[in-house]
């Protein structure tokens, strides 16, 4: 499936009309992060991970006495599962079930990413954003109206949602390279060699935009929660987040369209033909891993991004069960953490690239060790709990120090990464390389989160999960030092002309 090919000239109107096509794709694409960041930055990184653990905590019972009810009470908790079967620490009740809904996400993504990609179509990618952000949005506010006894329930949602929001940032991901393509193909003045400068530019506003819909949703629901009765309602946050997504990606069904008309090459959707489309997906999923083992600047970044995958999404989410459980912090005080965490996510996004890139002079790669070396004081920061009495998280001054520093190293490794990879893919098969990229993410992302709730356990103390978190990134550093991003974009025209071929 192709588009048909653009006009070469003369026509002033068409081009005129192409242009506009292209921004307003432009628009949509930023819509997509505008609309949807808030859920994975706001509800997956701090509301969801504490409503699950006050779930938990609620529904759990002492760790030395499980006659006795923690609803009302402080310390060590474990929930019981199953009748009462098997007992887990309320912190690792969050942690499991985030590694699940990763796990089903992937499933889910791979499946999706062979309908997507068979129909190349802008529009038609746009609506699979659309559709199943609806149902991410409409999961989300049904987690808003759950009852404190449905922990299950609160179990299942958590996981659809996150599924969903896998679906969307993938194909929305992999919308950028043909925007930038398109881009420059309509532009004057403009070649395949500014292809590197317009994406890392574009994708550090997309995540900056991103941050900034987080941003307005924290600090709406601190109002939101200040003025509820009960000051830890935190479902009021889950609920503001599940109407923004809903209401802020509907432009996208307008906005985004194809600049020529598609040649379907008959390509058919109907209900029949949909386990022949989710079968190319694994099909295709395969063939990337074979095309990325010829591939050796793609094999690198996914071998290393696997490796601090985990570690960064991680981090958050245990720094912000450990204030809550063990620095005691409010909810208004972690959704202020999470606010100055999202203002430093939006400077970095916007700044570290640029800092990096044009005025440090780093190279890609290089500008990518950097944000892991800087991420890295986080967890080491922690481990310092361990030998020193007044430092290492031991008071809750220092969580807000460390949000900053948190946000800066998110937002820059958000943007750089995303730039990195969409240069070395072969044209043409950017959803099913961002669904490999998706599944190398979250496949790490599977295994950190249940050895932090393991580790959580076995221990009732979370703070030995960041000395897995620190070791993870150091490990991913002399990975990242093999990466040649110059060398990965002529083996990625490489194998896209063998396919044409």
């Amino acid at each position: 499936m192709s588009y048909r090919a653009l006009p070469t000239g003369g026509d002033d109107v068409v081009f005129d009309n192409l242009r506009k096509k292209v921004r307003d794709n432009f628009v949509g694409w930023y819509l997509y992060a505008f609309s949807s960041e808030p859920f994975i930055v706001s509800a997956v990184s701090t509301y969801v991970p504490l409503l699950l653990e006050q779930f938990a905590r609620i529904n759990g019972v002492k760790v030395e006495d499980h006659s006795v009810s923690c609803a009302n009470s402080d310390g060590q908790c474990v929930l019981g599962l199953f009748g009462g079967r098997w007992h887990i620490d309320t912190s690792s009740f969050a942690l499991y079930t985030f590694s699940l809904s990763v796990l089903f996400q992937t499933l889910l993504v791979i499946s999706v990413s062979g309908v997507v990609d068979r129909w190349k179509s802008v529009k038609f990618k746009g609506n699979v954003v659309v559709v199943f952000g609806i149902v991410g949005a409409i999961s989300t506010l049904i987690i808003s109206q759950l009852k404190t006894s449905q922990f299950y329930s609160l179990a299942i949602f958590s996981i659809m949602a996150n599924c969903c929001y896998g679906v969307v940032n993938v194909v929305g991901n992999s919308l950028l390279p043909i925007f930038v393509a398109d881009s420059i193909k309509v532009t004057e003045n403009l070649s395949d060699s500014d292809s590197e400068k317009i994406t890392s530019i574009t994708s550090g506003r997309g995540s900056g935009l991103g941050y900034l819909g987080a941003l307005v949703v924290q600090i709406v629901s601190i109002v939101l929660v200040k003025r509820s009765k009960s000051h830890d309602n935190i479902q009021l946050a889950v609920l503001l987040v599940g109407l923004w997504w809903l209401v802020w990606q509907t432009p996208m069904t307008w906005l985004l369209q194809d600049l020529a008309p598609i040649d379907p090459e008959g390509v058919d959707l109907r209900f029949t033909n949909i386990k022949r489309y989710v079968g190319y997906g694994w099909k295709s999923l395969f063939e990337s891993l074979r095309n990325a083992r010829l591939m050796k600047d793609v094999m690198i970044f996914l071998i290393g991004w696997f490796i601090i995958s985990d570690s960064i999404t991680t981090i958050n989410s245990t720094a912000i069960l450990f204030a809550k459980t063990e620095l005691k912090m409010t909810t208004v005080n972690l959704i202020v953490v999470s606010v100055l965490s999202l203002v430093s996510g939006i400077i970095g996004a916007f700044v570290v690239p640029e800092l990096l890139s044009a005025r440090l002079k780093l190279s890609p790669q290089h500008s990518l060790m950097a944000i892991i070396c800087w991420a890295s004081v986080i967890p080491f920061y922690g481990t310092l709990g361990f030998f020193l009495s007044s430092v290492g998280l031991k008071h809750k001054f220092e969580m807000y120090f460390l949000a900053i520093w948190y946000g800066i190293s998110m937002g820059g490794l958000a943007a750089v990464s995303r730039s990195i990879f969409s240069l070395i893919i072969p044209p043409g098969k950017e959803s099913t390389f961002f669904s490999l990229f998706n599944v190398t993410d979250k496949g790490s992302s599977i295994l950190g989160p249940a050895l932090v709730g393991f580790l959580t356990d076995r221990t009732h103390n979370i703070r030995y999960s960041f000395y897995l978190l620190l070791l993870l990134l150091i490990v991913s550093l002399p990975v990242f030092r093999m990466l040649d991003v110059d060398r990965g974009k002529r083996e990625a025209k490489e194998i896209s002309d063998l396919a044409i071929e």
